[in-house]
């Protein structure tokens, strides 16, 4: 067995030889996996340079030194875990960490190491940060009161060099897992390049430990668990290729951001760990979604972060019970590809970009060289704010002048996490009103409770008034409604909203599963009859919380069948629809 290392973080471990399987496809039986920690265990997917990119290299992907290496020459693509800052104006880099408890409410983070040797250094030039690997910190006064003191930090940034262009930062990702010194007798993880059966060169791993966060000379970073109601603050400098929206997996987050330099923000963000909710079964299918048909039997492990993760699980839910079998303690987010909101963006603003085709034309328009389909998407897609894309977003222009190269840092719109088991990995979506984001996940623990979902969306107050035409100063209203996917049922998720500084802050608390959408709805009016909560302590002065509770009248529920094969399903709600790939009997 070995594991085979993608660029989108996506390992499959073949069991048996990779063939393509012939015309009259039979149904094969996977073992499908849906974990949250799939890019950071294990200790394969650290800092490495390959030749692949897509839309290039169509023999495959070999991996280079630097990007002096002949195979790099034309095309490049870079994962770099930063460093830790060693000065306050070092670019690219982990600055601090803090983590609190209700106990301990001083928890500044003291920098250990970095594990093992750096990979290679940073090319100022061509803007690459330096590879390194964990960076490791121990809080002291966690320490001195008996808990949880370690903790490792890995800030990963995704760099493509492109023909005639250069190189462009497409996305980050962030990490932060409490660890235990352990001991390990497997081997170091190293990636090499091998050609697979089908003639096509690759890369692959070999060694490491799947129950270690990192693996170095017999050492084991184990991972812990957090401490009981910790919160964790990472601030990290980080390049103008942070994008319009974070997401990820967070509760209570905040987050604040300001100019380093001309290409560089300070980045803080802080929240508390969500438990997370993984997935393995077997699933039994003629065909996967974007995948090959392949003889045999295939294990797939898949990260249910991933932009695609949504389709991914909504297609094998049927084979899973409706029941986790296992709940990861997550503290993590990431960016949405930088690619995407500039293809929107420069689309958008009628700019001229060089990102497209730059083989034949490296002053042409938008084409997918950075990211396939996603170069197609317009800026209100990609923003989230529908028709008010072009009015709320004067940012935009400043997401394109990170792209060309330009003096400028983009701005934050805003940050959306969950502890569902997938999300959308985009930006709410605005539409007739509302705020719509799509989760989806299992209902029952693997206890056999029902797991309760969590949602917090960050956004700023500008954007969220200027799509509402919401007037500057007055106070603000939510209601949150939760669809579900039959689309029937409608339930009120407990909810706040409040205003902190130029942030405007809604979380939703208590929802079930399996795919529903969470709507969102803002005014400046009190709701018809609220039930009104007394502000919170944190609210600002300024704009005082204002909670509602109007809980809907409760609607007919009617019932139908559903039938996919052998398959069958009863749905009932309001106005019940039988779920993809099924039909009405």
């Amino acid at each position: 067995m070995f594991l085979l290392v993608k660029p989108l973080a996506t390992i499959f471990a073949l069991v048996i030889a990779l063939t393509t399987a012939s015309s009259a496809v039979a149904a094969i039986t996977y073992s499908v996996e849906f974990r949250d920690h799939y890019g950071v265990a294990g200790g394969l997917e650290n800092s490495y340079i390959s030749s692949g990119i897509p839309g290039y290299n169509l023999q495959g992907e070999r991996l280079c030194t630097s990007l002096s290496d002949p195979a790099c020459a034309f095309t490049a693509t870079i994962f770099a875990i930063l460093p830790f800052c060693q000065s306050a104006a070092e670019a690219n880099c982990v600055r601090s960490l803090a983590v609190t408890t209700p106990r301990v409410t001083s928890g500044a983070a003291t920098y250990l190491r970095t594990v093992g040797n750096k990979v290679f250094d940073a090319d100022a030039a061509n803007g690459i940060p330096a590879g390194a690997n964990w960076s490791l910190f121990e809080v002291p006064t966690l320490k001195a009161a008996g808990l949880q003191s370690t903790f490792g930090v890995k800030v990963r940034v995704e760099l493509q060099k492109i023909p005639m262009i250069g190189v462009k930062a497409t996305s980050f990702s962030a990490i932060v897992a409490p660890y235990e010194l352990g001991t390990t007798t497997a081997a170091n993880g190293v990636l090499s390049n091998f050609i697979n059966p089908l003639g096509k060169s690759g890369i692959r791993g070999t060694g490491g430990d799947a129950s270690c966060l990192w693996v170095n000379s017999g050492e084991c970073g184990r991972e812990k668990a957090f401490p009981a109601d910790a919160s964790i603050s990472l601030t990290v400098h980080i390049g103008n290729y942070l994008t319009s929206w974070l997401h990820g997996r967070l509760a209570d987050p905040t987050v604040a951001i300001t100019q380093l330099d001309q290409r560089q923000n300070v980045l803080t963000v802080s929240g508390k760990p969500v438990v997370v909710p993984g997935v393995k079964g077997n699933a039994t299918t003629e065909i996967i979604p974007g995948k090959t048909p392949l003889q045999g039997g295939v294990s797939m492990k898949l990260d249910s972060t991933q932009d695609n993760s949504l389709d991914q699980f909504l297609f094998f839910e049927q084979f899973f019970n409706n029941k986790a079998t296992v709940l990861d303690e997550v503290w993590s987010f990431r960016s949405l590809g930088l690619e995407s909101v500039a293809s929107a963006a420069t689309d958008t603003l009628g700019v001229s970009n060089p990102l497209a085709n730059p083989l034949a034309n490296p002053l042409g328009g938008i084409s997918s060289v950075l990211g396939g389909s996603s170069g197609s998407k317009s800026l209100a897609e990609l923003t989230g704010l529908g028709a008010s894309a072009a009015k709320c977003v004067p940012e935009a222009t400043q997401v394109v002048g990170a792209i060309l190269g330009t003096d400028s840092v983009s701005s934050l719109i805003g940050l959306v996490t969950t502890n569902s088991l997938t999300y959308s990995a985009g930006p709410p979506k605005y539409t007739d009103g509302f705020l719509n984001y799509k989760v989806a996940g299992l209902r029952k623990n693997p206890d056999d409770t029902t797991f309760q979902g969590s949602y917090d969306l960050i956004m700023s107050s500008k954007i969220a008034r200027c799509i509402y035409g919401f007037e500057a100063s007055a106070p603000l209203y939510a209601t949150v409604s939760v669809i579900n996917s039959d689309g029937g049922e409608t339930t009120l998720a407990t909810e706040s909203v409040k205003e902190e500084g130029s942030w405007l802050r809604l979380k939703a608390r208590g929802f079930t599963f399996s795919s529903p959408t969470l709507k969102i709805k803002l005014t400046q009016n009190s709701p018809t009859a609220p039930t009104q909560a007394a502000p919170t302590a944190s609210a600002a002065p300024s704009a005082p919380v204002k909670v509602t509770n109007a809980a809907p009248a409760p609607a007919k529920k009617i019932s139908i069948t559903c039938i996919k094969g052998k398959v069958v399903r009863k749905v009932s709600g309001a106005a019940p629809k039988c779920p993809t790939g099924f039909k009405k009997r």
